[in-house]
């Protein structure tokens, strides 16, 4: 028989790059879904995997420990060797989180992998999902990767993630009260694994001080719900990412990126890049339905586009 499952995307609300470190990242699972149908035996000796997203037909060998493509392909390709599943014939809708043909920067890969493990794992808990998951990222990513995504995928709604020997320890969270996340894309796909690996390489003990102790005080101001303390975090992040990508030389905040967050603050919202930036997405976190509706008013004045996201409380689940 056949089998289904869909994960979320995510967004980073705080600790990007520090979470490398072992800082705490807070980050939301968002509803928009990838969809991976696996049909067992159909495919022989071999991985067929059917993107609608790319619209290409990719098959590969298996067993095989060669490189792995990218896109859907690789993703899926990474999931069937961390779980040691049967090859199969896998139909992939990650067409959600592309706008055309480029991507927005919503963790389409992590919610891919995730997926595609449900998939080929059809008994496992979430828990056992994840670890296969993670398992699946580093593969894929060539262990660069956080693989904090990959935990909001699977359990959904805002966690913290921490890594830890070796894995991560995942605590759901909640927004604070009175709080309203507000997403823009700068319409500006920004590759991520080329980024994590210009990081690894240029990464000194004393590059993400300044970030780490912001990622601790804005998870601790979630775990006790206090709104302000987040706020004051997510601003204070901002200027951090600014100072790590002058310090590593690397393109973190762009043009796009700092229009996006001067445009909310403007407004009286915070915001900052979420995620690796140099294009993807931004956040503000407004403090009502009308300074969220002045955040996006505000960006669509400055060429950013605002999307229509919520965070999605159910991580993983099979059809």
């Amino acid at each position: 028989m056949s089998t289904e499952a869909r994960a979320p995307g995510k967004l980073f609300l705080t600790g990007e790059y520090a979470v490398l470190g072992g800082a705490p990242a807070v980050v939301a699972a968002v509803d928009r879904h990838a969809s991976v149908v696996v049909a067992p035996g159909a495919a022989g000796a071999a991985l067929v995997v059917d993107s609608l997203a790319e619209g290409r037909m990719t098959r590969m060998d298996v067993p095989g420990d060669g490189p792995l493509p990218g896109g859907d392909a690789g993703a899926v390709m990474a999931a069937l060797r961390a779980s040691g599943a049967a090859p199969a014939h896998v139909t992939v809708d990650s067409r959600p989180f592309l706008l055309g043909t480029r991507k927005l920067g919503l963790g389409r890969s992590a919610a891919t992998l995730v997926a595609a493990t449900a998939s080929f794992l059809p008994g496992c808990a979430p828990q056992a999902v994840l670890r296969v998951a993670l398992a699946a990222n580093a593969l894929f990513q060539d262990g660069k990767g956080s693989g904090a995504d990959v935990a909001a995928s699977t359990h959904g709604g805002v966690v913290e993630v921490r890594r830890a020997n070796g894995g991560v320890s995942v605590t759901a969270r909640e927004l604070p009260a009175g709080l309203h996340l507000v997403t823009g894309w700068t319409g500006t796909p920004a590759p991520t694994e080329p980024l994590l690996a210009r990081f690894g390489a240029a990464a000194t003990p004393g590059a993400l001080t300044e970030l780490a102790a912001i990622a601790v005080a804005a998870a601790a101001a979630v775990a006790r719900g206090d709104a302000g303390a987040l706020c004051d975090a997510v601003d204070r992040s901002a200027v951090a990412l600014v100072h790590l990508g002058a310090e590593l030389d690397l393109p973190i905040v762009t043009p796009a990126l700092a229009r996006l967050v001067r445009a909310a603050n403007r407004v009286g919202a915070v915001a900052k890049p979420s995620g690796a930036g140099a294009g993807d997405c931004g956040i503000a976190l407004a403090t009502s339905p009308g300074q969220a509706a002045a955040v996006r008013a505000a960006w669509e004045e400055e060429g950013i586009v605002p999307l229509a996201l919520a965070v999605a409380p159910q991580g993983v689940s099979r059809a």
